[in-house]
C-alpha cells in the first residue's frame, strides 16, 4: 500500500525530497507504534521507502541581482506601502544579507540581544537551531543599519525583552500592537521578489553567504562559525563547482 502511494504521488505531485520528508516522519509514528505495542509489526514498514536524491544546485543571489536589490530599496518613488517604511525595510534586508541569519532566528531576536560596542548579534541557545550558542558579528557596512534601529526602539520605549524586528511598531497594519510575524515577512519578499524581477528570500541570503565565503575552502571554519553549523559537513556541502578556480589550482600545481 505504501508502494503505491509512492507510485502514484512521485513526480506529479510531489517531488522526492518532499517524498522523504512524509516518510521520515511517518516512519517515526510507526516506530513509536511499534516500541509500545500498539501495532503488531516486527520491523518498520517505512524503512526501505526513502528515495535517493541529488543534491541540487544552491539557489543564490548574483552581484548583480544584489546591486539591482539595493538600489530598488534605495530608491523611495514608487516603493508599496508595504515596503514602507523604508529604513526599516532596509535594516530587515541588510541584517539578512549581512549575517546569513535564519527568519526564525531573526523575528525571535531581543534587543538586548545586540552589542552595538563589540558589534555582535548574540543567538541565544533556545533560539538556534542546534540549541547551542553563538554570535554573529555586525559587519562595518550593517552596522549603521542596526544602530538605527535601536535607536528608533528606544523612542518608542521598547525594553530590552522586546522584540527586535517589528515593522508593527513603526506603521499601522492589521497587526498592529502584536510582534512580527514569519508570515509578514515572507509576504514583504514576495512583494520586493515581484518588483525586482527575481526570487529573494531570507533563506536565499544565508546561501549566498555561504556559497560565497566557501569559493574558498580555508573559510570553512569562518563559514561554519558565522552560520551556526554544528556539524562541518552541513558547511561543506556549500561547496560548489568552480571550473575556474579549479583551473588555477591545478594549473599551479601541475606545470
Amino acid at each position: 500500500m505504501l508502494l503505491k502511494w509512492r507510485n502514484n504521488v512521485i513526480d506529479t505531485k510531489v517531488k522526492p525530497v518532499t517524498w522523504n520528508s512524509y516518510i521520515r516522519h511517518l516512519k517515526s509514528i510507526y516506530k513509536f507504534g511499534i516500541e509500545q505495542k500498539l501495532l503488531n509489526y516486527e520491523e518498520n514498514p517505512c524503512n526501505k521507502l526513502f528515495l535517493r536524491v541529488g543534491r541540487p544546485k544552491r539557489k543564490v543571489l548574483t552581484s548583480v541581482q544584489l546591486d539591482k536589490l539595493d538600489f530598488f530599496l534605495s530608491c523611495s518613488e514608487g516603493l508599496p506601502d508595504v515596503l514602507k517604511p523604508q529604513w526599516f525595510i532596509r535594516v530587515l534586508v541588510n541584517t539578512l544579507r549581512f549575517t546569513g541569519i535564519r527568519r526564525a532566528q531573526l523575528l525571535r531576536l531581543k534587543i538586548k540581544d545586540v552589542d552595538l560596542y563589540q558589534k555582535v548579534i548574540h543567538i541565544s541557545p533556545d533560539i538556534n537551531k542546534n540549541h547551542e550558542y553563538h554570535c554573529i558579528p555586525i559587519l562595518d557596512r550593517l552596522h549603521p543599519y542596526i544602530e538605527k534601529l535601536i535607536i528608533e526602539l528606544r523612542k518608542r520605549h521598547q525594553n530590552l525583552d522586546s522584540q527586535l524586528f517589528n515593522i508593527n511598531l513603526f506603521r499601522k497594519t492589521r497587526y498592529t500592537g502584536q510582534i512580527m510575524t514569519e508570515f509578514q515577512i515572507s509576504h514583504l519578499f514576495r512583494v520586493i521578489s515581484s518588483r525586482v524581477g527575481f526570487q529573494v528570500s531570507p533563506h536565499r541570503f544565508r546561501h549566498t553567504v555561504a556559497t560565497s565565503l566557501m569559493k574558498d575552502p580555508e573559510n570553512l571554519y569562518v563559514a561554519k562559525q558565522l552560520l551556526g553549523h554544528k556539524d562541518v559537513r552541513v558547511t561543506l556541502s556549500y561547496i560548489e563547482n568552480d571550473v575556474e578556480m579549479l583551473r588555477e589550482k591545478v594549473n599551479s600545481t601541475l606545470l
